[in-house]
């Protein structure tokens, strides 16, 4: 297998970019491709060991692909037409049911920005949606249908007990419905450099195309992630474990406001040791603090940061919507401090009132 390192976002065959793909906003990755070098490496090491340790892909798993299929829905997406993101106004992509209430669990970046949004179930039924919750930290939403799906949902598995090729599926419903076999590459932390970290990652091999949304199930046909990001060689799924919190505030306060996190509008880059700021975003908390691309990111209210995973943890437990944070940069060699007042990433994108 030939692996390809590039350092930056591309557009996917199929998306649509906006007129200038500088300004573009770290919560619209439907249309890029992440590729970190430590994914790479961990993609290669795979490869090599299934070399010599057998197949790639198990021969049997457990349920058959109707049985799977029947919990997951299409999902059918229209932004708002003065949408701040650039993956395009009309969007399609893939949902579980995981809840006999109806919930669906999907990708936070499909339904950003939405307009309108429509699934349809395996036997062609199609009803609106709405969003119910949505973390876009770690890319996770749950949408609730208008009306009664009648399907069955799907189990919650154990992502934690996932180890390197591990045999799964992931079943999409996004261009056609399909079940493929797929190999765990990893379980691991990844940070991504527009403010998204997720904890027990799941890195899987081959890549899925259609992987927004797409539901990554275990032998038993309980589900593990939900699809998330496309790498250079597999994707990235969001783990049970890092939803599993919003489900449970939609059981006891339907109210649609999970937990909040703070954010400031920064994209940085990890050239050698510092962290160096690529891009700021137009009317984000960062620029009008003052940030500047190309300030180094040394300290958050006074503790150093060095790695993107710092960064946003030391933000995290500092700081939540509407409060400052005290964040220490380097301009030209020169220290200097600035006062970010952070907000939800909600409140940047344009939304639309709710049904």
């Amino acid at each position: 297998m030939r692996l390809i390192l590039l350092d930056r976002f591309e557009t996917l065959p199929g998306s649509t970019p906006s007129a200038s793909t500088r300004r573009r906003s770290p919560l619209s990755l439907l249309a890029a491709v992440a590729r970190p070098v430590s994914a790479l490496l961990l993609f290669a090491a795979a490869v090599a060991a299934s070399a010599t340790t057998g197949p790639l892909f198990a021969a049997e798993v457990g349920p058959t692909n109707g049985e799977i299929l029947a919990s997951v829905v299409s999902i059918q997406v229209t932004a708002v037409a003065n949408a701040r993101g650039d993956q395009g106004r009309e969007r399609q992509g893939t949902g579980v049911v995981v809840e006999r209430g109806g919930y669906i669990l999907t990708s936070a970046f499909l339904v950003q920005e939405a307009d309108s949004i429509a699934v349809t179930t395996g036997d062609g039924r199609t009803v609106p949606a709405v969003v119910a919750a949505q973390d876009d930290a770690i890319g996770v939403a749950i949408l609730r249908p208008a009306a009664p799906l009648g399907v069955r949902p799907l189990p919650l598995g154990a992502a934690a007990t996932l180890g390197p090729q591990a045999p799964v599926l992931v079943a999409i419903a996004a261009r056609g419905r399909s079940v493929t076999h797929a190999q765990v590459v990893a379980v691991r932390e990844y940070a991504g450099h527009w403010e998204y970290l997720i904890e027990g990652a799941i890195l899987t091999a081959p890549a899925v195309r259609d992987w927004a949304g797409a539901a990554l199930v275990d032998g038993s046909g309980k589900l593990l992630g939900i699809g998330s990001l496309l790498l250079a060689n597999g994707n990235l799924f969001i783990p049970v474990q890092s939803f599993q919190p919003a489900l449970t505030h939609l059981a006891r306060a339907d109210d649609g406001r999970p937990p909040r996190r703070a954010w400031l509008g920064l994209i940085t880059a990890k050239n050698g040791s510092p962290l160096t700021v690529t891009e700021v975003l137009p009317g984000s908390p960062a620029e009008r603090a003052g940030v500047r691309v190309g300030d180094v990111i040394a300290a958050v209210n006074g503790e150093p940061v060095r790695t993107h995973a710092e960064l946003y943890r030391r933000i995290w437990r500092h700081c939540e919507p509407g409060t400052e944070v005290r964040v220490t940069i380097l301009r030209d060699g020169d220290p200097r401090e600035l006062w970010l007042r952070a907000i939800d990433p909600q409140d940047y994108l344009i939304q639309r009132a709710a049904l």
